[in-house]
């Protein structure tokens, strides 16, 4: 038997047990033969073998994010990007040019719009996307994806008035005893939930976001919730030779507080760890709450400012409970949404309750976001055995806006990893795409080992961490998240060959320059899937 790849000169970060760096790695179809140096495995070379000279770069594990939307990375390909204005009336004579050549009842939708960032210092309302068009639907969503604007198309099409009470974890907002058209968290549903894409089109959006995915060295995903039917379309786009991406799909629907879709798969028998290695049924999850960037995150204590808003709680314990106890005596993994300290509270005890009552170990049952648990809430995070997943990029770039809602203090606690790690807890890491707008995993080691922010701003500077931990992080430890590190997470022998070529030493290059590593090559099932063009790999040696 000879290899298929045979990497070699290089930085092979095997991140397994002992973190051991080799300088030659060997691929068989699509498992890891062996790593060690090049005169230990020589021997692998055959004549088709293809020799990849790493000329002292980075080989990683394949990249593994533990939270990301990929159904709405693809759809959001579809609307526009606003993040580029510099106010609302830019966005509105903009959004007019558009209206012109858009047929008449046909869907106008921007995203990544984010209000600390516009020179109005607010949401865009009714009034000012009237000013678009009345005959077409608008909506312009935040950039946390919990909070939409929308014009008076759309909330007459939604059925929307002044009188209409909002869904349970949603708010209408009123201003003035009129609507203004901001919806936020479950109440952003009634909108969104009328712009229906095709099949075709939620594939073609699957496919993109894979693309995007391999070109920043993302081999795996967890996916945290889409449109309707997205499970199914998931697990067909899995099902193309062609899709070149590993998913962990998690029930759930986005930004809904009911158990439908929990109950949905309990009542066919479906659980966590259903599938192969290409796609598997994740957690059930629920969202608890909204976003600190939003001020819809439920807190213990209120936003500055606005003492009395303490955010939006979507359940309370005692429901929260009886849901999640089914999913857990059925022997699901569990997971959920929780952004602000009380929700972190709310869903520590909800697992501290369901395992009380089987006494199941080896759950993983995880929380997500979490940015600020405190001494007790980690106490049990790991008297439980929680797994805790972090979104350390959020800080680069919405660290100013986190301080400005929630105070000095208050945002110098925020993902006390180091803390989290030295307490024996498990800590995984993500993108959170595309509701925060780059899907690039060297943005968040970047975050974890600076704690900076992109204006200069450090955030909880004691918390920073190593790049070897930040490494980790990102591969085995997210594999774990899945129940998987015994077939991916580190490049060790009999597991799956999915690994990238850095265009440099992720462990010697300048912590500063860590955001600015580039993907020369992904390889996904032992085949090469993404190559950098633009970048010199290997130096032309190729067998």
């Amino acid at each position: 038997m000879k290899a298929d790849l045979f990497f070699t000169n290089g930085e092979v970060v095997t991140v397994d047990s002992k973190f051991t760096i080799s300088d030659s790695a060997v691929i068989v179809g699509n498992r890891i033969m062996a790593t060690g140096s090049y005169d230990e495995l020589k021997g692998w070379i055959g004549e088709d073998t293809d020799i990849i000279d790493l000329e002292g770069k980075s080989l990683l594990p394949g990249i593994i994010d533990s939270h990301l939307h990929i159904g709405i990375h693809g759809l959001l390909k579809m609307a526009h990007d606003v993040k580029k204005y510099k106010s609302i009336k830019e966005l509105v004579s903009d959004f007019q040019e558009k209206a012109k050549n858009m047929p008449e009842g046909g869907w106008l939708r921007g995203w990544n719009f984010n209000d600390h960032t516009v020179e109005e210092l607010r949401l865009p309302t009714k009034e000012d996307l009237d000013q678009i068009s009345t005959k077409h639907p608008i909506y312009i969503q935040r950039v946390c994806g919990h909070i939409v604007s929308a014009n008076s198309y759309a909330l007459k099409m939604a059925g929307i008035t002044k009188d209409t009470v909002p869904p349970d974890g949603g708010d209408i907002t009123i201003e003035n005893g009129e609507l203004n058209g901001v919806l936020k968290e479950t109440a952003s549903n009634l909108v969104t939930d009328m712009d229906q894409y095709s099949d075709e089109e939620y594939m073609e959006g699957l496919k993109k976001a894979a693309k995007d995915y391999l070109s920043v060295g993302i081999t795996s995903v967890h996916d945290l919730g889409g449109r309707d039917n997205h499970m199914m379309l998931l697990q067909k786009a899995a099902r193309d030779p062609e899709f070149h991406t590993r998913i962990y799909a998690t029930v759930v629907k986005l930004f809904e507080n009911t158990p439908n879709a929990i109950n949905t798969m309990l009542r066919a028998g479906i659980l966590s760890g259903l599938g192969d290695e290409k796609f598997k049924i994740g957690p059930s999850k629920l969202f608890l709450d909204g976003t600190i960037g939003g001020r819809t995150a439920f807190m213990t204590e209120g936003y500055m400012e606005e003492e009395d808003n303490k955010g939006i709680s979507y359940l309370d314990q005692k429901t929260l409970n009886a849901i999640m106890e089914k999913a857990h005596i059925a022997g699901n993994q569990l997971t959920a949404h929780a952004i602000g300290n009380g929700a972190l509270k709310q869903m520590i005890h909800c697992i501290d309750y369901v395992t009380s009552l089987d006494g199941r170990e080896d759950h993983r049952h995880r929380i997500e976001h979490a940015p600020l648990p405190d001494e007790e809430d980690m106490k049990k995070i790991k008297e439980l055995g929680i797994v805790i997943n972090l979104n350390p990029a959020f800080l680069y770039e919405h660290g100013e806006d986190y301080k400005a809602n929630i105070g000095e203090v208050r945002v110098h606690k925020m993902m006390p990893v180091k803390t989290l790690l030295e307490k024996g807890i498990m800590v995984c890491a993500s993108s959170d795409s595309p509701y925060f707008h780059h899907y690039n995993p060297f943005l968040g080691m970047y975050e974890l080992v600076n704690r900076k922010t992109k204006k200069g701003m450090f955030i909880g500077f004691d918390e920073k961490i190593s790049i070897e931990d930040a490494i980790k992080i990102f591969t085995y430890n997210n594999a774990y998240a899945s129940f998987e590190e015994g077939i991916k997470g580190s490049i060790e022998a009999g597991k799956l060959a999915d690994l990238v070529v850095l265009d440099r030493s992720i462990l010697s290059c300048p912590s500063e320059s860590i955001k600015d590593i580039k993907v020369e090559m992904t390889i996904f099932d032992g085949k090469i899937v993404y190559e950098n063009k633009a970048a010199e790999i290997n130096g032309g040696v190729r067998g």
